[in-house]
């Protein structure tokens, strides 16, 4: 198979905040710092993570997701879609839901999307060298899930009454997401999901019990969306999807794995959960045949250090399954959850992808 992804170590998820962007967004919280100081020390911040992957040796890198405080922060640069209004002092989680006020649709010239698309142009425009940028941005399946929660089904269904044509939009959309990050010169871009950790604590399990359909029968809508945001896709550009491991812990294991991991997508990146030292049912793996796949080993939540021999073992094990080229190393996801805390501190953050560059070597030679 021809091999999508040109290196053997990929992130897939948000990095930790580091103390200095964690203190700079404080201080904006106190008026003590505006919108463009905080850009300033953003700026400076993804310069360092660049920095330190190239040290590293990393082959590709991410701006950290330093510039948001989570997946909705994307929905909110689409047409028609906005905040839930709350009071104005309220910063819980239930402030960051979505809602709709019309069609959905993206548009570079929208007033509040160009910062979509400037984050991603400033990071290409200081990696230099032969390093990849890569792109992350939450999944179709993470805005159709949050548009038909059990809080926003009824104002989504005033503008769309029927899923299928939300469906349509939400994929037309997520066409012309993926045509202006190609033409910005993305090549690697990965759709996440959060459709088990949406904001408020409400999951895909909950909304499908409230559409009074099983989760099997959403999984097959989830799939057919996904492979309509795909239609159009580039031959050149690699898209990976990012799945919770909670899909794969479910009574319908099998047939939500079929049909979620057969589209057009180039690459999958498995969680697998904190288990770094126990056993790993791979066999999910069989429904990846002629994919690239990222295997999500790596603890993003355990300060304890990597057993480079305990990942190379689930490295061997994956390989008698798919062939060891088409085989990638990474984290479990993201290093924060979604109120942007961390359960390990960015030197030991830094520590694991190091290990995880090292166990390359060994693995893959590179």
């Amino acid at each position: 198979m021809r091999r999508m992804i040109p290196y053997s170590v990929d992130i897939t998820g948000n990095f930790v905040y580091s103390p200095q962007l964690i203190e700079a967004r404080k201080q904006v919280q106190e008026g003590l710092l505006n919108a463009a100081q905080l850009l300033e020390i953003e700026n400076k911040e993804i310069q360092h993570i660049v920095d330190t992957c190239k040290q590293i040796g990393l082959k590709c890198v991410t701006d950290g997701d330093y510039r948001s405080n989570g997946y909705t922060d994307f929905f909110h640069h689409l047409q028609n879609i906005s905040k839930h209004e709350t009071e104005p002092n309220d910063t819980s989680e239930e402030n960051d839901k979505s809602v709709i006020c019309g069609k959905i649709d993206f548009d570079n010239h929208f007033l509040s999307t160009p910062p979509v698309t400037e984050h991603f142009t400033y990071l290409t425009g200081i990696i230099g060298g032969d390093m990849y940028a890569k792109a992350l941005l939450p999944s179709p399946m993470t805005l159709l899930a949050e548009l038909i929660r059990p809080e926003n089904r009824l104002n989504t269904g005033r503008y769309y009454p029927d899923i299928e044509v939300l469906s349509h939009d939400i994929a037309q959309t997520y066409q012309k997401v993926i045509r202006e990050f190609y033409n910005m010169g993305c090549r690697f871009l990965q759709f996440s999901d959060y459709t088990w950790n949406l904001t408020g604590g409400c999951d895909i399990q909950q909304i499908s019990e409230a559409n009074n359909t099983d989760l099997a029968s959403l999984s097959t809508v989830l799939a057919r969306l996904t492979e309509l945001c795909l239609n159009d896709k580039p031959d050149d550009m690699c898209i990976s999807l990012q799945f919770d491991e909670k899909w794969w812990n479910t009574r319908d294991r099998e047939k939500i794995a079929e049909v979620l991991l057969s589209t057009q997508a180039n690459a999958i990146a498995f969680d697998f959960g904190n288990r770094e030292n126990e056993n790993i049912d791979f066999s999910i793996l069989k429904h990846c045949q002629s994919k690239d796949v990222i295997l999500g080993l790596v603890s993003t939540s355990s300060s304890q250090p990597i057993s480079t021999s305990t990942i190379t073992h689930h490295i061997e094990n994956a390989a008698r399954l798919l062939p060891l080229e088409s085989l990638h190393l990474s984290c479990q996801g993201n290093f924060r959850n979604l109120s942007g805390n961390s359960s390990i501190s960015e030197q030991e953050m830094w520590n694991k992808i190091a290990t995880m560059k090292n166990i390359a070597k060994t693995v893959w030679g590179e």
